[in-house]
């Protein structure tokens, strides 16, 4: 996975990942590329929750702070699970978040962004976060760019195609070597999530946004149950 580093600090937004693109077509289709360039913002979420505060300093990987500093794959037998779920048609947290997307491209190729805003009161650590979206399939670009410029971000990632040119896509975000500082978005701040790829007919920019499910660690268990349930590679720098 290709190391990526920006100088811009949280109160620009936290970058946090960018993914391969791909995902199950919803019912009616559409283009992609004829979409507008960005989607209105939707919203999921409570206002007020409880995360747990990891302890442990940078760089010592045996802490709870860098518990997904590090990984392996973990393969699943058969058919991915994921497959025999019902599409999700309405953006879903555990936290309070907003939610758009916006593409910039053209038909043959392009980025898109997740971008969110923590509509909570509350502050969101995004480490060990797992994120499920549709989207068209085969990305070529998944890099994981940190909010600073130095440490060494990490995910967990999959892509399970559907077979209808679109897929469904898994990435569990991941921080080593900084500080707890430089892995939360305060309230009203923003973080974006992009990946690159070929637009499809198979999806819209809307119907992606809808499809997307968001899972921040609020246990410190670095969600690895979803880890093991849908059987993810870990993609190094």
């Amino acid at each position: 996975m290709q190391r990526i580093s920006t100088k811009r600090g949280l109160a620009a937004g936290l970058a946090t990942a960018a993914v391969a693109a791909g995902i199950a077509a919803l019912g009616s289709g559409g283009s992609a590329a004829a979409d507008s360039a960005a989607t209105s913002a939707v919203s999921a979420g409570p206002a007020t929750y409880s995360q747990a505060v990891p302890t442990g300093a940078p760089s010592v990987y045996s802490s709870p702070l860098e518990r997904c500093a590090t990984g392996v794959d973990h393969p699943v037998s058969g058919a991915n699970p994921i497959l025999s779920e019902p599409l999700t048609t309405q953006f879903s947290s555990n936290v309070g978040l907003s939610e758009a997307v916006s593409f910039s491209g053209d038909q043959w190729y392009g980025n898109w962004t997740f971008t969110f805003t923590n509509t909570s009161s509350e502050t969101l650590a995004t480490d060990c976060a797992v994120l499920i979206w549709r989207a068209p399939s085969s990305s070529d670009n998944h890099g994981y760019t940190a909010s600073v410029a130095y440490g060494h971000p990490q995910q967990d990632y999959l892509e399970v195609p559907r077979g209808d040119g679109t897929s469904f896509y898994i990435a569990r975000l991941g921080f080593h070597d900084v500080p707890l500082s430089q892995r939360q978005v305060g309230p009203g701040q923003t973080f974006t999530y992009t990946w690159g790829g070929a637009p499809s007919t198979a999806i819209t920019n809307e119907q992606i946004r809808d499809s997307l499910r968001f899972t921040a660690d609020l246990n410190l268990s670095g969600n690895q149950s979803m880890i093991l349930h849908y059987g993810t590679n870990r993609l190094t720098n």
